[in-house]
């Protein structure tokens, strides 16, 4: 027997009201937003089920869908049983609606009268109930192996789940469903209701569902959690397709929303021809060099004729790690899992965007392509370039973060709203554009999260690139359940993961599965790495390196700064006699007592002097930001915290910062000399005699790691890292400890909340700071706004979140923790629709210098801004 299509199974009867249920055009499904007109529970169990095949089809996920189900069993009627109570369990969603309490309460259905049923008006739970036990006269009627029974019971009550929370999301588990009290006890009274369809359901099926089930040995896989994630996804997207057309357009029942953003033919060759065409900026500079490397199958320079440091030598060098990167990829192009290891200054971006380009030429079965950044503004930086070298427009291409702005597809204002609105509004909301990006604390939630907001995206992931920027950010604590789930989103939904950064770990070592390995795409990169032109960008000066400079306190590190931004003033290769320094501490604290210091001990040698941490807002960082990047013929002291490190694009000459994890202290070092243009250029290392980096990196797997001194001169990561990938795999299988084995328990029995991968799992405190008359207008506006309950839904949503970009100019934020000190800093303000306003900032905030740090007293000592 073949697996049938799901155009095949809907033809089953179970997919048509009008044979299950009697007199179905009695009951309502929604009203109109002013009541004058109704959807049938008919009407909108039929367009919820045309909306999930037009997107099972558009996504192509049937082949995922039927490879996960068969790699559960290989019993052929089964896995079509399988399929059929998937999309039954869609259909069904709503069949809880004939509840005539929800037909009087919230229909204003005169054909009914109340009844005490013991749930109320509910429907969500009524509909889970009737699903079942239909699910379970089918089975009862069509099995008699016991097994067979068993495996098709258990996953008719974890699809059941979803009809149960399809309102709230997937905060409960199987097992709160069958013994909480919001689940199976309250349906004692409910068997009447069978009565109401044309199915005869004996009532020994009640019975097994209130008194038999929970001593069934349910049959636990990781299939199953995958099978049902993507189902409650497809479920909640339909359902929202569905009413948001006959709130909008009335009942019609041909499908008013059907483009989805998916990459289509015409998109793949676009983005291939844009890529290898060179492009040119208004000075008719050029701006990107692939064009000559189209046809180009490898670059045969020997690398030991590429050591002298020189522009040429450079480009040749960025010329064939290109080259390198492109032809492994092309020779593992059925492969799901990919590293991109090179150093600063490669250009890992464009290698990154190469291996999506290539991809989309060789499997048309890839519809999205999803870029993850930790930081919002690697995000907006990588945005503007990946538009500009793709000549991407506003609806293929989106940047989703709170300080993007909306984006409006029709690049039309219309009555101060946006053209077309409520399409836009959509399109922001399920991500209907071919090119994402966003943060990795988003894209984890989508994948692994449980809200509904969360899971409207998951089934979009199926089929799709997904390029992860700078891993290394994640807590070695996450690495297990990060690498087990992309190793399994990959093979089941066909998702390509590009994982690359200059310290990359190779979390694929965690894994013991010979099919889950990663295929590196850089073959040689050590060569790469310890080449002087990369190599040789900054030096960490090796006696500090052995021996960080030791301090009392951030201030008396001054004279050293002062002296080394001299040294290098006056070196023979400096031609502008200009230094532009850094220095980073891990405390904002620090930052700020060294700040002090240097404002007021600078005798004219640096022409600015820059704080940028994680309190300074949005408007004065890209003030910084630009002055750095144009200003070249200025002395520069820049301060700083920890916010400064991954991608923030700006070009240093001097560093000094304060010792940390390794892959930090490297991090830093790529905002030196980021063109290898210039000589001379060093990073010094100091520590605090009390170091505060046993407080901030409290718990990550790297803080102990004792590696070789010379592993930031090599930039042979892979020491580090394997040990603490081996410390990892000890934990990992070592009994009655929390590890992979915790984690694999938690997806094969369901619970949904447990296997939530938090990349950010601490509370934090959003400050807003009323600095302008803009400042207070914009406030003012969001606030009416909230209180705005009576203003159309997709014009309220619209508003917030143009709001939120222009909130996000005036907002930092603070993690809360015992002793962070944030309560010290309330007096100053009042707390309101999910944020502190500091009414009297004037006291505690300074726009160019951020938060004064001693309201928070001791807080101020570890790294608390987010």
């Amino acid at each position: 027997m073949s697996l049938l299509s799901f155009n095949d199974i809907i033809k089953n009867d179970f997919f048509d009201f009008t044979f299950i249920v009697k007199d179905v055009d009695s009951y309502f499904a929604h009203l109109s937003k002013d009541n004058s007109e109704v959807e049938t529970l008919l009407a909108h169990s039929d367009l919820v089920l045309k909306y999930a095949i037009k997107l099972i089809e558009e996504n192509r996920l049937e082949n995922n869908i039927n490879k996960i189900i068969q790699s559960t069993t290989n019993n052929a009627q089964i896995q079509n049983d399988m399929k059929l109570f998937y999309l039954k369990a869609i259909y069904w969603h709503d069949i809880g609606k004939i509840n005539e309490n929800f037909q009087k309460d919230k229909m204003s259905n005169d054909k009914f009268e109340n009844i005490n049923n013991g749930i109320s008006s509910k429907h969500s739970i009524l509909s889970a109930y009737l699903y079942l036990l239909s699910c379970f006269k089918y089975i009862n009627e069509k099995y008699q192996n016991k097994n067979e029974k068993i495996e098709l019971i258990s996953i008719s009550v974890y699809f059941s789940l979803t009809l149960w929370r399809h309102h709230t999301g997937l905060y409960s588990s199987w097992k709160e469903f069958l013994n909480g009290s919001q689940g199976v006890k309250i349906c004692h009274n409910l068997y009447s209701y069978t009565s109401k369809l044309n199915i005869e359901i004996d009532k020994l099926m009640h019975q097994v569902l209130m008194t038999h089930l929970q001593s069934l040995p349910f049959k636990k896989n990781k299939n199953y959690y995958l099978l049902s994630k993507s189902l409650f996804s497809l479920l909640i997207i339909s359902d929202y397709y569905a009413t948001a057309q006959f709130m909008n357009y009335g009942n019609k029942k041909s499908l008013e929303y059907k483009d989805f953003g998916l990459i289509d033919e015409k998109f793949s060759k676009k983005v291939y021809d844009e890529f290898y065409t060179d492009k040119f900026d208004e000075n008719n500079k050029q701006q990107t060099f692939n064009q000559a490397l189209k046809d180009i199958q490898s670059i045969d320079i020997d690398f030991k004729e590429l050591e002298e440091k020189s522009n040429e030598n450079l480009n040749i060098l960025r010329n064939k790690l290109f080259c390198e990167t492109r032809e492994t990829l092309r020779n593992n192009i059925t492969k799901n899992l990919f590293y991109i290891e090179a150093p600063t200054g490669a250009g890992k971006t464009n290698l990154s965007l190469m291996s999506a380009v290539e991809i989309l030429q060789k499997d048309n079965s890839i519809k999205k392509i999803f870029y993850l950044f930790p930081f919002t503004t690697l995000i907006t930086q990588t945005y503007d370039a990946i538009k500009n070298s793709l000549s991407l427009d506003n609806s293929e291409i989106v940047q989703l973060h709170s300080k993007a702005k909306y984006n409006d597809t029709t690049e039309i204002a219309k009555d101060g709203l946006y053209g077309n609105e409520k399409t836009n509004f959509l399109d922001n909301q399920f991500m209907n554009y071919p090119l994402i990006l966003l943060s990795h604390v988003k894209f984890f939630n989508i994948l692994t999260g449980v809200s509904k907001d969360d899971n409207y995206i998951f089934h979009r992931l199926a089929n799709s690139i997904v390029i992860i920027d700078e891993i290394q950010t994640y807590s070695p604590n996450l690495w297990s359940s990060i690498v087990y789930i992309l190793d399994s989103f990959a093979h089941k939904f066909n998702i390509k993961f590009i994982v690359m950064s200059a310290t990359l770990p190779k979390i694929g070592d965690i894994l013991n599965e010979p099919n889950s390995k990663f295929i590196p795409l850089v073959k040689n990169k050590q060569k790469y790495f310890s080449n002087p032109n990369f190599a040789g960008r900054v030096s960490i000066d090796e006696i500090t390196i052995k021996k960080p400079i030791k301090l009392k306190e951030p201030k008396s590190i001054y004279a050293r700064v002062i002296q080394e931004s001299k040294v290098y003033q006056k070196l023979e290769s400096n031609n502008t006699s200009i230094s532009r320094t850094i220095i980073e501490f891990i405390t904002k604290k620090g930052a700020d007592e060294f700040y002090q210091e240097a404002k007021d001990k600078n005798k004219k040698f640096f022409d600015k002097i820059f704080l940028l941490s994680g309190t300074i807002l949005e408007p004065r960082r890209r003030e910084i930001i630009d002055f750095l990047k144009n200003e070249k013929d200025k002395n520069v002291l820049l301060v700083t915290t920890q916010v400064v490190e991954a991608g923030v694009d700006i070009d240093m000459d001097i560093g000094f910062k304060e010792k940390s994890l390794i892959d930090s202290d490297e991090q830093l070092a790529g905002r030196i000399n980021r063109n290898s243009s210039k000589e001379g250029n060093k990073l010094f290392l100091f520590e605090m005699e009390n170091p505060k980096a046993k407080y901030v990196y409290k718990g990550d797997k790297r803080l102990n790691i004792i590696v070789e001194e010379n592993v930031l001169k090599s930039k042979n990561f892979d020491t580090y890292y394997n040990q603490v990938i081996d410390n990892i795999k000890t934990i990992n299988n070592t009994p009655f400890i929390e590890g992979l084995n915790t984690y694999t328990d938690h997806i094969k029995n369901l619970r949904f909340a447990e296997s939530h991968i938090k990349i950010i799992d601490i509370e934090s405190l959003s400050v807003f700071v009323p600095l302008d008359d803009d400042a207070i207008e914009v406030w003012q506006e969001y606030k009416e706004t909230i209180k705005n309950q009576n203003e159309d839904y997709t014009t309220r949503q619209i508003k917030l979140q143009t709001l939120a970009s222009k909130i996000s100019q005036y907002t930092f934020s603070l993690a809360i923790y015992d002793g962070c000190g944030v309560d010290n800093l309330k007096p100053y303000g009042k707390a309101e629709y999910g944020y502190l306003y500091l009414e009297e900032w004037e006291n505690v905030y300074s726009y160019k210098d951020g938060l004064d740090t001693s309201v928070l007293g001791k807080g101020g000592n570890v790294g608390m801004f987010i």
